[in-house]
């Protein structure tokens, strides 16, 4: 069985078309929305589009993506994206057929052209940098959330997962559980309405957070 994973908070104008789109490029497939406390219609909207809703327990991306793992925990592929319209969902099945080659298969801005701000651009090169230097793993966009996950993968992120940041630290995690990681290229969209937690001073926070996050990781 294949799972969709759709952290989501506050995205009801966005995400009716997120769950279509999904649907449509993987038939059959279910949906779980991880609602991080939407005080919009999000969690009655997917509802009403077939998804099975459940609430973050806490706060955080991190955590939504802990809660949507564990949820699913047994099933033999999952892959997740954001709930903001950014991950171009006709790429779904792409990331499945590459799990045929590894056990995380991660969406890559990297070569695609695909637009976003220089500090972004520039934060994403420092990590990747990081991660490099603690696992020796060389991982071009290690700040995308468009992933495919295997049952070991699954088994792993559902059993040990960063409870603070979600995006490099991830990488390294991974890299010292033993998983394969496979990037393959997606351009991407720019959000036009919301907050993205790697842009403006909530990006440069992200960005301290995450250094100081690999290099748990890498001790650990």
């Amino acid at each position: 069985m294949t799972a969709i994973l759709i952290p989501a908070y506050n995205e009801a104008p966005r995400i009716a078309s997120v769950i279509q789109a999904c649907l449509a490029a993987l038939p059959g497939s279910d949906v779980l929305v991880v609602d991080g406390g939407s005080t919009d219609s999000t969690p009655a909207v997917a509802r009403a589009l077939g998804a099975t809703v459940i609430p973050q327990p806490g706060r955080g991306y991190a955590d939504a993506l802990r809660a949507g793992y564990r949820h699913l925990a047994g099933v033999e592929a999952v892959v997740q994206l954001d709930a903001d319209g950014q991950h171009p969902p006709e790429v779904l099945p792409e990331m499945l057929a590459a799990l045929q080659e590894a056990s995380w298969v991660i969406g890559s801005r990297a070569g695609t052209d695909s637009p976003g701000p220089l500090v972004r651009r520039a934060g994403n090169a420092a990590l990747s940098l990081a991660v490099w230097a603690a696992c020796g793993e060389h991982i071009a966009d290690v700040t995308s959330g468009l992933w495919a996950l295997d049952a070991k993968a699954l088994a792993v992120f559902g059993g040990r997962f960063p409870d603070d940041v979600a995006d490099a630290n991830v990488r390294v995690m991974a890299c010292r559980a033993g998983l394969s990681i496979a990037e393959i290229p997606v351009p991407m969209h720019v959000r036009h309405t919301g907050e993205s937690m790697h842009d403006g001073i909530a990006g440069v926070r992200n960005f301290q957070r995450s250094l100081r996050a690999i290099w748990r990781e890498a001790w650990a």
